[in-house]
């Protein structure tokens, strides 16, 4: 794979990717693209996360002219990129894990696609709340 910074990250996009790219290597596993889609994902979150911090440092909680105050918007916006990062690491880590169990080659491979799992999950949800049990 190529260097976190020749793709264009900032230091916090670059140490995510190195963070889990040597995670990978050392388990032995080789990233899928999608592995690398969702690295380059997570690196270009904390990347803006970085800059929307800066922004609040840089103009404050509020930004206001003389008669209308409001919060700086900035504040909004980093909170739900932590929240999407929060979500981004959590699958990482999840394919990481799954990988490290042996059921998947990579990150990847998580599901089999046969849908046996969500028919057997139906299947006992229709039983406990009755569906398709004939009237007494």
């Amino acid at each position: 794979m190529t260097s976190a910074k020749a793709s264009g990250f900032g230091a916090a996009g670059s140490k995510i990717i190195d963070t889990f790219t040597a995670k990978a290597t050392e388990r032995g596993m080789v990233l899928d693209d999608d592995d690398v889609t969702v690295l380059h994902l997570a690196a270009a979150t904390a990347d803006n996360i970085a800059a929307l911090d800066a922004n609040i440092a840089a103009n404050g909680l509020a930004v206001s002219t003389t008669y209308n105050p409001k919060t700086n918007p900035a504040l909004t916006e980093v909170r739900q990129q932590r929240l999407a990062l929060g979500r981004l690491m959590t699958d990482v880590v999840r394919r990481l894990g799954i990988a490290a169990q042996g059921e998947a080659s990579g990150f990847r491979r998580t599901h089999d696609g046969t849908g046996a799992q969500n028919q057997q999950r139906d299947t006992a949800r229709a039983e406990r709340r009755g569906r398709g049990k004939p009237a007494r």
